[in-house]
């Protein structure tokens, strides 16, 4: 049953990509006429850094949920998937819509929900929060980037 609990939350987890990809697929000639930061990584990087992310994210929501959901653990729940559904909307709002300084708003809202989740997660589940410092820094490390970005053009 918790292998099942975990592939399940590996599934949920991929969905932020897949609701991105076309986006990002029918814009990336736009993205490459921006100017672009010096500290841009090549488009490879974003991909496996993200499938990595997704990953880890996965073993966190099951993490939360891996003893049943209760009362103790719904906030922390709710935090998670609502950081999953904000993740899911950053990339049609950067690329879809083409909106750099929304994005940039978004991807603030991002960083304060994972950094509230990862204040959750700290006593209760050590090792949930540690699996979130990654992602916490990618996404600091995204925010920079748009940011550059939305100064650059």
């Amino acid at each position: 049953m918790q292998i099942t609990k975990l592939i399940m939350w590996l599934i949920i987890c991929q969905i932020p990509a897949l609701a991105g990809m076309g986006a990002v697929r029918s814009n990336m000639a736009w993205y490459h006429s921006l100017n672009q930061p010096v500290f841009a990584p090549p488009d490879w990087i974003f991909s496996a850094v993200w499938m990595i992310l997704y990953i880890l994210l996965g073993i966190v929501g099951y993490l939360i949920v891996r003893d049943g959901i209760t009362r103790q653990n719904r906030p922390t729940l709710v935090l998670f998937v609502g950081q999953l559904a904000l993740n899911a909307c950053w990339t049609p709002i950067f690329f879809g819509q083409q909106e750099i300084g929304l994005a940039l708003v978004w991807l603030s809202m991002m960083i304060f929900v994972t950094a509230w989740l990862m204040k959750r997660l700290w006593a209760p589940q050590h090792q949930a929060f540690w699996l979130m410092v990654p992602y916490g820094l990618w996404l600091c490390f995204a925010w920079c980037l748009n940011y550059a970005v939305l100064l650059l053009n």
